[in-house]
């Protein structure tokens, strides 16, 4: 015959720990976390300057006889100047361009009769060749622009040349008109 089972004895001592077992799956990506606050404004940075603060304007409207010598005879633009870093003499015929740079120039004669007569711009004293107008039949109506390195008071004037005796330019309008602008 068995006898009754005895009383349960004392727990056992904790066994050493199992070796880790394999990684698990990557979860799915949590969702966007919210935007965060708007950063301060930075400061505000130094005002740039603008080369096109250099120009000049002048014309003559007064419709001005002008006394043609063949060396060539400065052409008096008195009339509607806007000058910026561009200065003037006091009989309107050379501008000082003040600032060096690269500078687009360019003028326009009319005179009430068609002349054989040459236009040209003088830089620093010397006729610059590729604003000259040198025409092999008379005309009443002239114009050329150039794009020159300047040196700062550089001298600008418009001349005509070539001919001894009158040009009268037109009036009440632009007879002659010379634009100086600083493009860098």
């Amino acid at each position: 015959l068995v006898g009754a089972t005895g009383p349960t004895g004392p727990t056992g001592l904790v066994g050493a720990t199992g070796p880790t077992g394999p990684t698990g799956l990557v979860g799915a990506t949590g969702p966007t976390g919210p935007t965060g606050l708007v950063g301060a404004t930075g400061p505000t940075g130094p005002t740039g300057s603008s080369v096109t603060d250099n120009y000049g304007y002048a014309a003559n409207t007064s419709g001005s006889v002008i006394a043609v010598i063949l060396g060539g005879t400065n052409i008096p633009l008195p009339n509607a100047q806007n000058l910026s870093s561009v200065t003037v003499n006091g009989t309107n015929d050379v501008f000082t361009i003040t600032n060096a740079g690269t500078y687009f120039i360019k003028y326009q004669v009319y005179t009430t009769a068609a002349l054989l007569v040459n236009t040209r711009l003088i830089i620093n004293g010397v006729a610059n060749t590729a604003s000259t107008i040198s025409p092999i039949l008379s005309l009443s109506s002239f114009s050329s622009e150039v794009i020159v390195n300047v040196g700062a008071n550089t001298t600008v004037s418009l001349q005509m040349f070539g001919l001894i005796g009158a040009a009268t330019l037109l009036s009440g309008s632009g007879g002659a008109i010379l634009s100086i602008i600083r493009l860098k």
